[in-house]
Parts: structure tokens; sequence; C-alpha cells
């Protein structure tokens, strides 16, 4: 997602939306490409190293990436249900402040975005960077 600037109270940095901030998503025609046989294998191997359990099948997922978006503010953290080794756990993750990305609504509310930030999902699940 490129930044753009719709008032004088708005910043661009690594990503992140200050401000009283409005996202629009890079419109630029590209071919639609499928998933590559290498990152259906890396994201197996993800999902065994973050769950401890092979996945029972493969499903197209339809990510709706909205045109444009409203900036809500910084994502202080993340709470998650998950399996892990046969078992519910429950999660929350605490973004350092360096770390934070940008939380995002759709145009019309219907969906929540996060953009940026500096972190990664591993085998021990959300890790700043």
């Amino acid at each position: 997602m490129r930044c753009h600037r719709y008032n004088h109270k708005s910043k661009c940095d690594k990503g992140g939306y200050y401000g009283k901030s409005v996202a629009r998503r890079d419109t630029r025609v590209r071919n639609p490409v499928g998933a590559t046989k290498g990152q259906i294998e890396n994201a197996k191997e993800l999902f065994r190293d973050f769950r401890g359990d092979h996945p029972e099948r493969l499903a197209k997922v339809k990510i709706r990436v909205p045109k444009v978006g409203v900036v809500i503010g910084h994502l202080d953290g993340v709470d998650y249900t998950t399996m892990r080794d046969g078992k519910t756990e429950r999660y929350r993750h605490t973004f350092k402040k360096s770390s934070r990305p940008t939380l995002a609504a759709s145009h019309d509310g219907e969906s929540l975005h996060v953009l940026g930030g500096e972190y990664e999902f591993t085998e021990r699940g959300i890790e700043d960077r």
C-alpha cells in the first residue's frame, strides 16, 4: 500500500499513518498470479511449526483488499485463540512502540486491516523485530 497524504497532519513512516488519515490502495493494473508451490510449502511449514500439527486441508481464501480505507490508529496488541499441540491456547501480543502496525478499516467498515509494522509471525507466534 502506498502512502497518500490527505491533510497536513498525516505523515508516512515505515508504512505507518498518523493523524487524521485515509489510506488508498495503489490501483495500478497487475496480472493476477496464483500462489506458487514454494509459497504453499512455506505456509504449510509455518503452520506445522506454530501449531505442532499438519494442516488437514488446503483451501483457497479470497481476500478482498479495499481500494479505500480509513486509518484508525496504531495497533497496540493482538489477542487470539488457536489450537497448539492439540490444546486450545489463548495468546496476547503487545507490540513494542517501535514495532506497532497501523490498524485500518475498509471504507464500508466491514473489514479490518493490519498495515506495516516491524514484526513477523514465526513458530513462536508474533515477534517484534
